[in-house]
């Protein structure tokens, strides 16, 4: 009952009843509801977390002690055991999401098993691969975590079907394109499809796709997406077009990305000039 968590909340803020429930329900209902003796439908709980000035998302983080859920944590661990390339806690947190039945977690999980494959240059476990070829390929309507999710699995879907689903993900993007932060997610979605266009020689589709990606990556927010963009567009140019010009501005995009301590670049750059 979350009741109890919202009134902690409004007291929290000093907020009398009125200036929660006006509106929403009468104050006996809202006195009811606060006990966790009565429960409000969808549309007037959202009005309340409106009326207390906070998310959704972080009413859930609030009412979950200030910290993800479980299986968003596990999943957490695992992002970053995996990215900081620390095997054992990788390996133990993956064990720990075969422990569930649910259907979804399945495919996370086969998703995290196919990254495994990919970063250590492995062959892919076809198995895994076909649960999540098969979830995108049964998807009628993309959420944003969808998008999210095609945008962490981009490297090891056959090349062919990665350009269809996103040409799925920007009928998406057009649908999400006032919602908060979602500027971001897409950019992610086109920068990890750009990088497989160059690294599969479609040079052609990779500078489509990197126009798409200037458009969206406008103000300071979206600074790092630019230099990326930046980025790709210089190392097309080095590999496929003029080479002295786009050496150049690799190594002018080199000392920014010095500069903003962004190694992965750096490095990138540095072996790509060799």
């Amino acid at each position: 009952m979350y009741g109890p968590i919202i009134k902690q909340i409004r007291q929290d803020k000093d907020l009398p009843l009125k200036a929660v429930y006006t509106n929403v329900c009468s104050k006996t209902n809202a006195i009811k509801f606060e006990n966790g003796d009565r429960v409000l439908a969808a549309d007037k709980f959202t009005q309340v977390l409106k009326n207390l000035f906070i998310s959704m998302a972080e009413f859930l983080w609030i009412a979950n002690g200030y910290k993800p859920k479980n299986e968003a944590y596990q999943h957490y661990l695992i992002r970053q055991s995996w990215n900081a390339d620390k095997k054992r806690i990788f390996e133990t947190q993956v064990a720990n999401l075969e422990l569930s039945d649910v259907k979804i977690q399945r495919i996370q999980l086969a998703s995290y098993c196919l990254l495994k494959n990919h970063e250590q240059n492995i062959p892919l476990d076809q198995s895994e691969l076909e649960l999540v070829v098969n979830y995108f390929n049964n998807l009628s309507s993309w959420t944003l975590s969808d998008v999210k999710f095609f945008a962490n699995n981009g490297y090891v879907l056959p090349y062919p079907l990665m350009v269809t689903l996103l040409g799925e993900v920007l009928k998406v993007q057009q649908r999400y394109r006032f919602f908060e932060n979602s500027e971001a997610i897409f950019a992610a979605v086109l920068v990890n499809c750009v990088d497989r266009m160059i690294s599969a020689g479609d040079f052609d589709k990779a500078k489509a796709t990197l126009k798409i990606l200037q458009e969206l990556t406008v103000g300071i927010p979206m600074a790092g997406y630019r230099l990326l963009s930046k980025y790709y567009r210089a190392k097309i140019e080095f590999l496929n077009g003029d080479t002295e010009m786009g050496r150049n501005s690799l190594i002018e995009i080199r000392k920014a990305s010095e500069f903003l301590g962004i190694k992965q670049i750096v490095d990138e750059i540095t072996s790509l000039l060799l």
